[in-house]
């Protein structure tokens, strides 16, 4: 399965605003680009007028209104206008019309069964994401909910519009990287920057496919203790650099079945939106299915975001980091970043009254199976790699919107880490998830103490049924099931 390119002479586009010297009533959509980014602009509005053309021309139709859009740049980014229209512009528009040279075949190919890792440069990556800003790419040959460009953060009427405008600045700081020249001030002129297309490293996509039931999994696997278990309690949710697994464990990334960036404050749209690298991933990934999960590795946040939701907001720009002083990106922390997308059962579309939704036929083992799979992908999937993750960063996985239940969802991503032979990090925030902390270090000082194993509790927890009462508490289950005198 491939995505066609806008590059593909294959790719015809009505020339409606005779931009070309042709008679042809369809030409090469790449001829009318490279005839509309030849055209020098120098302001926010005639930005704007190209991205119309470019719409109106390659999806038949224009956007509403480019509202959104419109205002960040006049407002947000209004200092920054004559810098990026004299070097940011030029910069990222060759970076554009370089795709035919660094994609011969015209096309990417998507992630499949045949085909499970996708490796780019960071230079394909950012020409993707230029494309992803132009809106110049065609709809992904499979059905999905997901965006494959950003015309979704230009419009007005944002839900959560603090949360879109941080995307907007982490795009468009990740431009002026590209560049490699930041805007200056009053009393200063612009300034030199790292630009990622100067210290490459390899961007991978990977498409894992895991095990159908817990009986095709190693028996000595369900015999291991339960790993350590660090529980982190912050004010608010954040996206800060120390709270991604960085430099060599992992970070979950609570995903929808239909992987990438969106409109919201999520913790998907958050950790997608401000890691512009990351975007791309809406063009390679179809829709997961019960057994898969997407590894998402060596892509860099341009800015970190804090809260969750409506109260999504930037935190702060972040400074680039690319190796240590003679120039060795192999030290940067960017280049073993790696995100863990899986996406929880979407309990939401169960009845309440039927019970506990986690603990229904099938459920516990699809869950553990899925961040299994997640969590052991860094077992030998780079050689000097380790044999492991140092350690899994996550939070209550499938608990918000999916309306997952806390304590079973956090005691299976336990297992599945202690499986892995890993450890878990599981970060918590604002004052009502501080009672579930608590709760949660007694169940974890117990269980190293009485030397729980993976099949003490995926036994208990599998023998309970939606409607037992012990379901609603199963903290207070283990340590009651599990409990052995204290010596």
């Amino acid at each position: 399965m491939q995505l066609i390119l806008p590059c593909s002479p294959t790719l015809l586009r009505n020339d409606r605003f005779s931009l070309l010297d042709s008679d042809d009533d369809e030409v090469p959509f790449w001829r009318i680009l490279e005839s509309i980014l030849s055209s020098r602009i120098a302001s926010w509005g005639e930005l704007i007028e190209q991205l119309d053309t470019i719409s109106v021309i390659f999806h038949s139709s224009g956007l509403p209104d480019f509202a959104f859009l419109r205002d960040f740049l006049q407002n947000d980014w209004a200092s920054k206008e004559a810098h990026f229209f004299s070097t940011v512009w030029p910069a990222i528009v060759q970076l554009a019309l370089e795709m035919p040279q660094l994609f011969p075949e015209h096309s990417l190919p998507c992630l499949t069964a045949e085909n499970p890792k996708v490796l780019l440069s960071r230079r394909q990556v950012g020409c993707l994401v230029v494309h992803q800003f132009l809106c110049s790419l065609p709809s992904q040959p499979w059905n999905t909910d997901s965006s494959q460009d950003f015309r979704i953060w230009y419009s007005s009427g944002s839900r959560h519009p603090s949360a879109v405008k941080t995307y907007l600045c982490a795009l468009f700081t990740y431009f002026e990287r590209l560049s490699g020249s930041k805007a200056g001030t009053e009393s200063e002129s612009a300034q030199a920057l790292p630009s990622p297309l100067l210290h490459e490293w390899p961007i991978t996509f990977t498409l894992r496919i895991g095990e159908k039931t817990t009986a095709q999994l190693d028996p000595a696997l369900l015999e291991r203790e339960l790993c350590p278990l660090e529980i982190t309690q912050l004010p608010t949710q954040s996206t800060d650099p120390s709270l991604l697994g960085l430099p060599n464990g992992a970070s979950v990334i609570s995903a929808n079945k239909n992987v990438g960036f969106g409109q919201t404050g999520t913790q998907e749209e958050v950790n997608a939106g401000t890691t512009p690298e990351c975007c791309p991933i809406t063009l390679l990934a179809p829709t997961l299915l019960h057994d898969q999960v997407l590894i998402v590795r060596g892509v860099e946040a341009m800015v970190s975001l804090k809260g969750y939701g409506r109260d999504a907001t930037l935190d702060q720009a972040l400074s680039a980091d690319y190796g240590d002083l003679s120039g060795d990106a192999h030290s940067s922390k960017w280049r073993r970043r790696t995100m863990l997308f899986m996406d929880a059962l979407e309990l939401d579309l169960f009845d309440p009254a039927e019970g506990i939704a986690d603990l229904m036929p099938g459920h516990v083992d699809r869950e553990v199976l899925k961040a299994y799979n997640a969590f052991s992908s860094g077992i030998g999937s780079e050689p000097g790699d380790g044999d492991s993750y140092i350690n899994v960063v996550t939070g209550l996985w499938g608990c918000g919107t999916f309306r997952g239940n806390s304590q079973i969802k956090t005691v299976l991503q336990w297992c599945a880490a202690s499986m892995a032979g890993t450890s878990l990090r599981l970060v918590l925030s604002g004052d009502g998830q501080g009672a579930f902390g608590r709760d949660l270090a007694n169940v974890v000082a117990r269980a190293g103490r009485d030397s729980w194993t993976v099949r003490d509790v995926l036994g208990l927890i599998g023998a309970l049924k939606p409607s037992d009462p012990q379901a609603k508490v199963v903290f207070s289950y283990l340590l009651e099931a599990l409990s052995q005198p204290s010596s």
